[in-house]
């Protein structure tokens, strides 16, 4: 084994300024925040966009047809003001660009799995990695959706459903579903190393991951629990035991806060040092109110929830830990 290294066409279609008013179709609209929550706040509903040319550069895409509507988002990754959605709907990974309110085809998508929705992340150079369980493989696109090279290892990962990879792209690490244990690949794609499975009850499942302050965040769907794994893969911490019923999506921040999204409620859960800081959310389609949320990605301040039922992308503000007031006893 070798060591690790982790180390709008309108801008807001008149800024919304009816607030509380029904989303026209196709509106972009800024939300009210949501009283009595410090931690994450309802700003934004994305439904899709207006099409653009996918062969222009980000900066320079010009208007090419009508409107489009996400129809079924299972995944998002974001990067500044460029997001990349995956719709199981129309089968289809879209480039968007918040800014302009413009969307285009990455790159095609084969869909995710029952208990996960899709992984992906966007480089900094604004490349993809996405996750493909149907497929067995990790993909990795250049910034046009044009596939550079595969991480893939049937043995190993039979079925991959998380990736994550860091700033400096020293290694790739992919969840594996069917195996429940993460494999490290080097940049040349070829698997170096297991963590998890190699240590009896670690990880009973992986349905999301993502690094962080203390490492790698694991998301246990069985254990109903996220698991932080240091570098050598052994269990560091442990969070939302005995707090998370049916967890779904993950994401965590750069202070440590971790974002996990509850199937039971459809609520998305904060949590800091084991503590709950804020519960936000529900059942419903008004703001801040989700069907059925598929995947979460952190970008700055911004906490991006693919909503598969309600056929958007909701954002999120997320408040300075200054902020924080936790969650008062139930």
């Amino acid at each position: 084994m070798v060591s690790r290294g982790w180390t709008r066409r309108s801008f807001a279609l008149g800024i919304a300024a009816l607030a509380g008013c029904a989303l026209e179709e196709g509106e972009v609209r800024r939300l009210p925040p949501e009283p009595g929550n410090a931690v994450l706040r309802p700003w934004l509903t994305l439904t899709g966009g207006w099409r653009v040319d996918s062969a222009s550069p980000l900066q320079l895409q010009r208007p090419a047809g009508g409107r489009v509507n996400f129809i079924q988002p299972v995944g998002v990754t974001a990067r500044n003001d460029v997001l990349l959605v995956a719709d199981a709907g129309a089968r289809v990974i879209w480039r968007y660009d918040r800014a302009r309110d413009g969307i285009a085809q990455f790159a095609a998508f084969t869909g995710g799995v029952p208990e996960a929705g899709a992984s992906l992340q966007l480089g900094n150079d604004f490349s993809a990695w996405v996750a493909q369980p149907a497929d067995h493989a990790v993909v990795q696109y250049d910034l046009r959706g044009r596939p550079v090279r595969r991480w893939a290892s049937e043995p190993d990962a039979p079925r991959p459903v998380a990736v994550v990879v860091p700033e400096d792209r020293s290694e790739i690490l992919v969840g594996d579903g069917a195996t429940a244990r993460v494999i490290v690949f080097d940049p040349l794609g070829r698997p170096r190393e297991v963590l998890g499975g190699t240590r009896p009850g670690v990880l009973q499942s992986v349905a999301a991951m993502a690094l962080g302050p203390r490492g790698l965040y694991v998301l246990d769907r069985i254990a109903q629990q996220v698991v932080v794994l240091d570098r050598r893969g052994a269990p560091v911490e442990v969070i939302g035991e005995h707090q998370l019923v049916q967890p779904r999506a993950l994401a965590v921040d750069a202070s440590g806060r971790v974002f996990v999204s509850d199937e039971m409620e459809q609520r998305i859960k904060v949590f800091r040092d084991g503590k709950l800081l804020a519960s936000v959310g529900g059942q419903g389609n008004g703001p801040g109110r989700f069907g059925r949320i598929e995947a979460m990605a952190l970008d700055g301040n911004l906490l991006y929830v693919a909503d598969s039922l309600n056929a958007r992308v909701e954002v999120l503000l997320v408040s300075p830990p200054s902020m924080e007031t936790p969650e008062p006893p139930r």
